[in-house]
């Protein structure tokens, strides 16, 4: 009993189950709990090597979802025509004027939707081409810096 009263608490309640890592023996074990920690640990276990190509994917991504909107409104664009410089409006009439106007128009007739057609195509693209870039390039990099002692900069 402690002197308010209340019993103090059992040891066992307050011990909590670690994660032991193998590969990393400095590494002092972690609550099990703490995802943050789980995720440290996790990191140094990861090889170096995989590094630039899940950035590199992550990137592709990153940039296939920002320029997807983009993308659907010049092809829509371009298919009736409309970068053509002097283009006269046909009988038929333009769907679509400009960036912003076939962007409303896009949002109003299919939403969100509409502005991210085929952006799983565009991704399956995008997402090889970035990993294997930025694989490339890093690697292409640590060569040179072996090679020479230095980073290769622009004049000089």
């Amino acid at each position: 009993m402690t002197t308010n009263g209340q019993s103090a608490p059992d040891s066992s309640q307050n011990q909590t189950r670690s994660i032991h890592v193998d590969n990393a023996p400095n590494v002092p074990a972690v609550p099990s709990s703490d995802l943050k920690a789980r995720l440290e640990v996790f990191s140094t276990k990861i090889p170096n090597f995989y590094i630039a190509p899940f950035c590199g994917a992550s990137a592709g991504v990153a940039s296939g979802i920002v320029t997807c909107p983009l993308d659907v409104i010049k092809t829509k664009l371009q298919a009736q025509g409309g970068f053509r410089r002097g283009a006269m409006e046909v009988g038929s009439g333009m769907l679509y004027r400009g960036m912003l106007g076939s962007g409303r128009k896009i949002w109003r007739e299919d939403g969100i939707r509409g502005l991210y057609q085929g952006l799983g195509p565009m991704l399956l693209g995008y997402l090889p081409t970035w990993a294997v870039y930025l694989a490339v390039y890093d690697r292409t990099r640590e060569y040179f810096y072996d090679q020479t002692g230095r980073y290769l900069q622009n004049g000089g």
